[in-house]
């Protein structure tokens, strides 16, 4: 069984951010390549960033199995929805249906509105995840983050 713990600490940073940094780097890297990704990491998911998304409503949350952090999320609530920014699980523990105890937590937080996420179209293993668990495409974007770098991505929503 999976267990979520909201980062408040400075020790849940701790153990949060080498996560984000293998995770996004194994990911990512294959998709938009090793100068995007660390682009990304220092400019959209660095301490500071979190702190300051934390800050502005955004919560953070180490995912938990067997007492071993081995991924995290990342959600924003508004009255109309649940804007699921972040879920990513170490590879060692992907496939075994540990996502998909992510998403009824996730179902149970929304009921009664929409989850809504933005995800890289070229990332086809999460594509694939959110159209397993009911997520219809519904519009994509082309964002302009800087320095000749754009984030493209399709727009998924779920009504739960």
């Amino acid at each position: 069984m999976l267990e979520l713990k909201t980062v408040t600490t400075s020790q849940d940073l701790a153990l949060l951010m080498p996560l984000v940094q293998e995770i996004w780097t194994e990911v990512f890297t294959p998709i938009i390549g090793e100068k995007q990704v660390t682009y990304m990491l220092n400019n959209y998911q660095s301490q500071a960033n979190i702190q300051q998304e934390q800050a502005n409503g955004a919560k953070y949350l180490l995912i938990y199995y067997q007492n071993k952090p081995i991924g995290y999320t990342a959600y924003e609530d508004t009255p109309e929805y649940i804007y699921l920014s972040k879920l990513y699980l170490h590879q060692s523990t992907r496939g075994q249906g540990l996502s998909s105890q992510v998403f009824d937590w996730y179902e149970q937080l929304a009921k009664g509105r929409k989850l809504h996420l933005n995800v890289n179209q070229g990332n086809n293993q999460a594509i694939a995840v959110y159209e397993h668990r009911g997520f219809k495409r519904v519009d994509e974007r082309y964002v302009d983050i800087g320095e000749g770098y754009v984030m493209n991505d399709f727009i998924y929503e779920k009504q739960c």
